[in-house]
């Protein structure tokens, strides 16, 4: 088989945004400072995944789409001080772009999550070469056409930098956009883990969108702290981070799991792969069903870091 790069748990992507801008900004710095400095750095990380990357290289368009979603993010922990149409039509634009780039990255994640794990444990099955053919043409087949990726992050990152909305308040905003950036956060977080909290005791987890929006709102939860981590203390943060990303993987490997068999039933495959492949999803799926409730657990047990 030939090389792939496995899928990132959310703690490897945590790496990346953790100790990041905000800690060269001052104790008492503002929300529009915070704001700046967070733009600044997602801009320079579309930048630079363009340069460095290729499509053919699954690396390369996980990390497009995590900056896209990074600054989805930014706009929605900032809401309340940006213009909300402004907001809206820039957040709508970057997951249009993201979503373009959404059914090759579901193929990179089948064949590092799935594909591989089979070949290591079944080095001699044959079958196995006429799976990872069909899903690797299948790949293919996903790129977006026309694919000028780099010419697409530049421009993106050319339209943030270009919303003077996003640099400078307007009048009506500029008292919120002076306000202390610590207790902006407090807010932000208490309000979304009350959210959590209960989201995560009411999931069903035989309800594939219903899952999936917890799951999505893990993510609201977590790029927050990750952007406001240095303001805390570093200890309580990251238990707060470990019990979230547990969560997050738990749910995010279900449903790879889900989407991976979804992804089967369009490869035209002949009885002894496709039901190799069926059974050892079908096993991930009843396994990760089982993992999720203690780490759901743990993660309503988390203590609020923010209220320190």
């Amino acid at each position: 088989m030939t090389e792939t790069v496995k899928r990132s748990s959310a703690a490897e992507v945590a790496v990346e945004f953790r100790h990041g801008p905000i800690s060269a900004l001052p104790s008492h710095a503002t929300v529009g400072a915070g704001l700046g400095a967070m733009l600044a750095s997602g801009v320079r990380g579309l930048r630079a995944t363009a340069q460095r990357g290729e499509l053919d290289r699954p690396e390369t368009i996980h990390r497009f789409r995590v900056g896209l979603r990074r600054l989805r993010s930014l706009f929605s922990a900032f809401r309340d001080v940006l213009p909300d149409a402004d907001r809206r039509v820039l957040g709508t634009r970057l997951a249009a772009i993201a979503k373009r780039y959404s059914r090759v990255r579901e193929w990179d994640v089948f064949i590092a999550g799935t594909l591989t794990p089979m070949s290591a444990a079944l080095p001699h099955e044959p079958a196995l070469l006429e799976l990872e053919s069909c899903a690797r043409a299948a790949r293919q087949r996903a790129l977006p056409e026309p694919t000028d990726f780099p010419a697409e992050a530049a421009e993106t990152a050319n339209a943030i930098e270009s919303a003077a909305w996003l640099h400078r308040p307007s009048p009506e905003l500029a008292e919120k956009w002076n306000r202390d950036l610590k207790d902006f956060a407090v807010d932000l977080l208490a309000k979304r883990h009350r959210r959590l909290r209960k989201r995560l005791k009411d999931v069903d987890l035989t309800d594939h969108a219903s899952f999936h929006q917890v799951r999505i709102y893990a993510k609201k939860v977590r790029y927050p702290i990750e952007m406001f981590s240095d303001l805390f203390e570093t200890a309580e943060v990251d238990d707060y981070l470990r019990r979230l990303i547990a969560v997050q993987d738990a749910l995010g490997q279900l449903n790879d799991s889900l989407i991976a068999r979804d992804l089967v039933a369009e490869l035209p495959l002949s009885s002894r792969p496709q039901g190799l492949v069926n059974g050892w999803l079908a096993r991930d799926i009843e396994s990760r069903r089982r993992s999720f409730p203690a780490a759901a657990k743990a993660c309503r047990k988390a203590a609020p870091f923010w209220e320190g």
